[in-house]
């Protein structure tokens, strides 16, 4: 077994290098981002293409259900590892990768799969990259995997079927290690690319980066909600969904739909306000920087698009996909691509949609 899945991750991609093998497999593991990192180029492109991987591989194992969960903690902890001590030669990322590979687990997709399998041709691609570069991503893992870890724990402890966040202030802890950090290791990519990014307006950025990647976090949250509950998890706090007069293996129950409905439409707002946060983050990158502006704005406006479909959808409580149309992805494409550098009409076009969310009387 373990020799089949080794081997299915080289079919076809032997003759490859190692970057266009990295491209290859974005598009496989996300057609989304692999639309928006399209966008950037140079060493931004490159080293934001090895981040998303690398992440990718974090959220792999986060989400595959492991009969065994120490085992699962401990290859996430192995992972981190490489980063922190950069055992990034053949030996110790090949015994990582046979470690995943033997693991007994499920839900884990072909594509993902071979990525995984695939992490020596990440590391490699990665390694080509300046110092500068390679030390922003790597913060960005070690603390990711850090906050997944610890997660992980808690749920093991607790030993139910359902692992609910506790607090609000639990859910953006999580929110933080596995999106924010993202938003802070894109705001050093940006400003070790280009020099249009100021110190003062690298500050003003900082600020934001944070509230940028907690913005896009609790909407696929929000969005995920219920796949997320059927595999084990549901990181709705429970102190959010006793407030409005629910218990927690009580939420997707059609009873309880009203009272659902209100207290995710409750996280929508709070979401919504956080890409508020993420408009006013994009609008400090200088307009010459176009293509920053643009990878920034496409997933913020995906967002928001996304927050006004589950608004008041009880879709959220059924399995059904929470998703914008195809046809509504292209406007956004060609209309943000069109204005990205006016701050005025970009500012009102988002407020067209942040309308639809307003605040409660």
């Amino acid at each position: 077994m373990l020799k089949r899945a080794l081997r299915t991750a080289t079919n076809g991609t032997e003759n490859m290098t190692d970057h266009e093998y990295c491209k290859m497999s974005l598009k496989k593991v996300s057609r989304t981002f692999a639309i928006n990192i399209m966008v950037l180029r140079g060493d931004l492109y490159k080293s934001t293409l090895c981040a998303y991987l690398f992440c990718r591989i974090a959220d792999t194992i986060e989400d595959a259900v492991f009969s065994e969960s120490a085992q699962q903690i401990e290859l996430l902890a192995q992972f981190r590892d490489l980063f922190v001590h950069e055992q990034y030669g053949p030996e110790p990322v090949s015994d990582w990768v046979q470690a995943f590979a033997q693991a007994e687990k499920t839900e884990v997709s072909p594509a993902d799969l071979d990525l995984t399998l695939n992490l020596q041709r990440v590391i490699n691609n990665y390694q080509t990259l300046p110092q500068r570069f390679q030390e922003a991503t790597r913060d960005c893992i070690v603390e990711m995997t850090n906050g997944m870890i610890d997660v992980l724990g808690r749920k093991t402890r607790e030993r139910r079927k359902v692992y609910f966040s506790k607090t609000l202030e639990e859910l953006n802890k999580y929110c933080y290690y596995v999106a924010g950090t993202v938003g802070i290791l894109l705001t050093r990519l940006f400003a070790a690319y280009t020099s249009a990014i100021s110190a003062t307006i690298l500050q003003a950025m900082h600020r934001q980066a944070v509230s940028f990647g907690l913005g896009l976090q609790l909407t696929n949250i929000i969005k995920d909600s219920w796949g997320d509950y059927k595999r084990g998890w549901c990181y709705i706090p429970e102190e959010l969904i006793r407030e409005n007069g629910m218990e927690p293996e009580h939420l997707f129950e059609p009873g309880q739909q009203q009272k659902a409905q209100r207290m995710f439409n409750a996280l929508i707002r709070k979401a919504a306000g956080h890409l508020d946060d993420a408009l006013a983050y994009t609008l400090l990158i200088p307009r010459r920087a176009v293509r920053i502006r643009l990878f920034c704005l496409l997933p913020l406006f995906f967002a928001i698009a996304t927050l006004i479909e589950a608004k008041n959808n009880p879709g959220l409580l059924t399995g059904q996909r929470v998703k914008i149309s195809r046809k509504r992805v292209r406007y956004l494409i060609r209309t943000v691509t069109l204005i990205c550098w006016n701050n005025k009409a970009l500012r009102s076009f988002y407020t067209s949609f942040r309308g639809q969310i307003p605040e409660p009387a």
